[in-house]
């Protein structure tokens, strides 16, 4: 495994784009939002191929979901599933149009049977949860060897360059 700062990444590389990554853009993250939002743009400008997966959307709107409805009704994260099932129509109050448009910048690799069986391999290989195992299989599936991520646990991939913001 090799680490990189993201803003480093040489041009023309595909890569491998984790949640969150995605989701500090989207939520002007003060630490990690400005290096996501200039490594996006420069996979918008074609300089790298982004790629995700069904399950970063999925993660990328959860977490949109979560933040936004946190923030606007002032609550706690043990507070929130509660307030949900209570209220269940602030999940569709939630503006997620950023969110649709910033995914159409990426390609989509789709999940396969191939993928599920990777996943059971990769979380043995590398003691991974279910989502990031799937992520491994995804990018071993399509041969990428370089992923932009904050989390640690893909450093434990022997294969992965991991590229943090």
């Amino acid at each position: 495994m090799v680490l990189g700062e993201l803003s480093a990444l040489p041009a023309g590389e595909s890569i491998f784009i984790d949640s969150n990554i995605l989701t500090y853009h989207l939520l002007h993250d003060p630490l990690y939002g400005t290096s996501c939002k200039e490594f996006i743009k420069k996979v918008e400008n074609g300089e790298f191929e982004g790629i995700i997966s069904p399950l970063v959307v999925s993660e990328t709107l959860y977490n949109l979901i979560k933040a936004t409805i946190l923030k606007a009704y002032h609550l706690k994260p043990k507070e929130l599933v509660h307030f949900i099932k209570a209220n269940p129509q602030a999940v569709s109050n939630v503006d997620l149009e950023p969110a649709m448009e910033l995914f159409n910048i990426f390609s989509l690799a789709p999940i396969s049977e191939f993928e599920i069986r990777a996943c059971y391999r990769a979380i043995k290989d590398y003691s991974l949860l279910t989502n990031d195992a799937f992520h491994v299989a995804t990018m071993k599936q399509r041969e990428l060897k370089h992923i932009a991520t904050n989390d640690p646990d893909f450093e434990r991939v022997a294969w992965l360059t991991v590229w943090k913001p």
